[in-house]
């Protein structure tokens, strides 16, 4: 490691001591963990989750083969839909009728001058259309690894609109951005913002039970410590409700089935496995 990831490390270590004992608000509901599961080792870097009646679709991150999971409620991988993709850094995926959509927008370090959304026919899934997103004021050669805010890994196809939540490090406060389908090459700015989340966000999903957006994420450390949240926001982007995910770690995707029950995923971690979780919400 280079004497300045030493410095931003070690920076931002001092600034999350407090990463395992984060204060949250106290929530208007309980929120209780129904299930549990280990996920195959295939699915080791899940890093996104999409719900359907039948079961629900995941992929791995960077690096990974470019192939769409989808994954029956106790864990098992039914279905492997390889793609004529590259899997540079994927960190979500949603869908509608006629389309999944992939987020191969991962930025942690900073250093991509440009993301994609891949948009892949659910009746042909060789027929992929890419469009290619700049964030507005972004620039590559400054940025610091773990320290901005053109960062991506949570998308949602809400309203008929594909929506972009940012992974904020540098502000801690989450960016809304508005995709438009038609445009294959575009610059994004947000419309909206969430302030008060504890932590980066990570996936999101909209609770049509609720009428609310939910989403998942976490503060964390160089040195692997982690809070992990899931939280409730309105559809207007105001923050609702904070449950702490006790004895998580690196959560990163969540969906709501039919039946309103949340789901999410977590990545393996050193000393655990990844995992396929629920919970639900009594009001």
């Amino acid at each position: 490691m280079n004497l300045l990831l030493k410095v931003v490390f070690l920076s931002t270590a001092f600034a999350l001591t407090t990463a395992c004992a984060v204060n949250y608000p106290a929530p208007s509901a309980p929120l209780t963990i129904k299930s549990v599961v280990e996920l195959p080792d295939e699915l080791a870097e899940t890093s996104g989750l999409f719900c359907e009646q039948s079961g629900m679709f995941s992929l791995n991150d960077s690096g990974n083969a470019p192939v769409i999971y989808r994954v029956n409620y106790q864990g098992e991988i039914v279905e492997r839909t390889p793609l004529a993709l590259t899997n540079k850094d994927w960190e979500a995926i949603t869908a509608d009728a006629d389309a999944f959509y992939i987020a191969d927008v991962g930025n942690n370090k900073g250093k991509r001058e440009q993301v994609e959304i891949h948009k892949v026919n659910r009746a042909n899934v060789n027929n992929i259309e890419t469009i290619t997103l700049k964030y507005a004021g972004n620039d590559a050669t400054n940025n610091i690894p773990y320290a901005h805010d053109f960062d991506s890994e949570a998308m949602v196809k809400f309203d008929n609109k594909l929506l972009l939540f940012s992974k904020s490090w540098r502000t801690g406060i989450t960016h809304i951005y508005q995709v438009n389908e038609a445009e294959r090459v575009q610059i994004i700015s947000p419309f909206a913002s969430i302030e008060g989340l504890p932590g980066v966000v990570t996936g999101v999903d909209f609770d049509q039970h609720q009428k609310r957006f939910v989403v998942t994420g976490y503060k964390s450390d160089p040195f692997g410590n982690f809070s992990t949240f899931m939280a409730q926001v309105s559809k207007d982007f105001t923050l609702l409700d904070v449950w702490p995910l006790e004895h998580y770690k690196q959560v990163e995707g969540v969906c709501v089935d039919s039946q309103g029950l949340y789901w999410f995923s977590e990545e393996a971690t050193e000393g655990r496995k990844a995992s396929l979780s629920s919970a639900s919400i009594k009001r």
